[in-house]
């Protein structure tokens, strides 16, 4: 019981940890539904980066602006809003194709919408957690949040792949919808202290933009963790989008297999997550997150050169094992960054700087999906895979040997801009 509370730390965080759970089972269902249907429709490696360049692009051009509601509204208000709209798009979503009258079209426009409130929602959901946890425990909760989170991606994917392959993508579409309607109700469940709602910022949003961009040039452990985390965003990660074909054209193992490979990046993903909440990673972040990128690379190209190489028996596991890896090393470094850099930030200037986290890790994502979609067709999926898995690997050593990360526990954060301290005067 002492290890479940430690864990779940208060009502509020508990409400935020199930809610989140079922939301992010169900987007998983929705991802494979949404990648298969485009698949089945299109067969185009192309439509497949075009279809997550649709959910992720407006989180590259519109996550700042996002960030700046979440520095001047309320954000619990912000994010049922925000939350209850994707949950509209995805219910239509599935009724149309249970209907069968989902066309690319109508799911590639279904996609915006979910690209328009992600703009929203994830840059105010991180700051969010640090209104609902004890300071102290900052580091504790996003690492478990990230752990809950994967360990969806074990789940999830395994089980939409088992559902897709008995029912079709219609119904993985109504799991997601439920999912999505569940998150909406956790978040309105969660109470606050009264203070903690005053919120303040500059009057104009031209200089709520300038003070987030001001304080980051007092930082510079900031400025190139958000540089490295963008060419990460940029050229490694994309190669989700290119999954469902791998599993189907590369693999040969179909819906299920694309639930296991999936599933594979998750259990590595877990494993990574975990280890980021520990005192190891504590002491030394910046020279974990180097060894995390290196070992991202590393799975992904020796996923590559197995799914090229291996014949037989060996080629169901070994692929999905070098995944595994991928898994491990990319959501390690994420997470890191992710709670190194949240530690650092203050509450005045939060939702600024972590929606700048979001764009450099979500927004370049749909960039490289794009291109990589392209690429694939014409040079080849596993090729492309390799070269992103040593870009993955030429980033890790970068960083390693130029001690890139150097002074992201030891150097203290820069004093916010002057327009912030005087806003946030007062505020409780």
């Amino acid at each position: 019981m002492d290890l479940v509370q430690r864990l779940l730390i208060n009502r509020n965080f508990a409400l935020f940890s199930a809610g989140s759970f079922v939301g992010a089972m169900g987007s998983w269902f929705q991802s494979v539904a949404i990648g298969w249907l485009v698949l089945e429709l299109t067969n185009s490696s192309f439509m497949l980066g075009m279809s997550s360049f649709m959910q992720l692009a407006p989180v590259f051009f519109l996550g700042f602006f996002g960030g700046v509601l979440a520095d001047r509204v309320d954000r619990r208000t912000l994010l049922l809003s925000g939350l209850g709209t994707g949950a509209v798009a995805i219910t239509t979503l599935a009724w149309l194709a249970l209907a069968g009258r989902a066309g690319i079209t109508t799911i590639l426009a279904a996609s915006l919408v979910l690209g328009v409130v992600n703009a929203v929602v994830w840059p105010t959901w991180q700051p969010f957690v640090k209104e609902i946890v004890p300071h102290d425990r900052l580091r504790q909760a996003i690492a478990f949040n990230s752990a809950r989170f994967n360990l969806t991606r074990v789940l999830g994917p395994a089980l939409a792949g088992v559902l897709l392959a008995r029912t079709g993508a219609p119904v993985c579409l109504v799991v997601a919808a439920i999912g999505s309607a569940t998150v909406v109700l956790s978040t309105w469940l969660i109470r606050r202290e009264r203070g903690v709602r005053a919120r303040s910022a500059p009057a104009s949003w031209s200089a709520a933009l300038v003070d987030g961009f001001g304080y980051l040039r007092g930082d510079g452990f900031a400025c190139r963790l958000l540089l490295v985390t963008a060419a990460y965003g940029l050229l490694v990660m994309p190669y989700q989008a290119l999954l469902p074909a791998l599993a189907r054209d590369v693999l040969g193992t179909g819906a299920t297999g694309l639930g296991i490979l999936l599933a594979a990046i998750g259990g590595g993903a877990v494993v990574g997550a975990i280890l980021t909440g520990t005192s190891l990673v504590a002491r030394r972040p910046g020279l974990a997150m180097a060894i995390f990128g290196l070992l991202g690379g590393a799975g992904l190209t020796g996923f590559a050169n197995l799914a090229a190489g291996v014949d037989g028996p060996a080629r169901a596991w070994l692929p999905p094992l070098a995944l595994a890896l991928t898994g491990f090393g990319s959501i390690g470094y994420l997470t890191a960054g992710n709670s190194t850099l949240q530690l650092r930030v203050p509450d005045a200037v939060m939702g600024r700087v972590m929606a700048l986290w979001v764009v450099v890790n979500a927004g370049t994502m749909p960039l490289g999906s794009l291109a990589l979609g392209a690429a694939a067709e014409r040079a080849g999926l596993l090729l492309v895979v390799q070269g992103c898995g040593l870009l993955g690997i030429a980033l890790g050593a970068f960083t390693l040997l130029t001690k890139a990360f150097a002074g992201s526990r030891e150097q203290p954060p820069p004093t916010p801009p002057e327009h912030v301290e005087q806003a946030t005067a007062g505020v409780t």
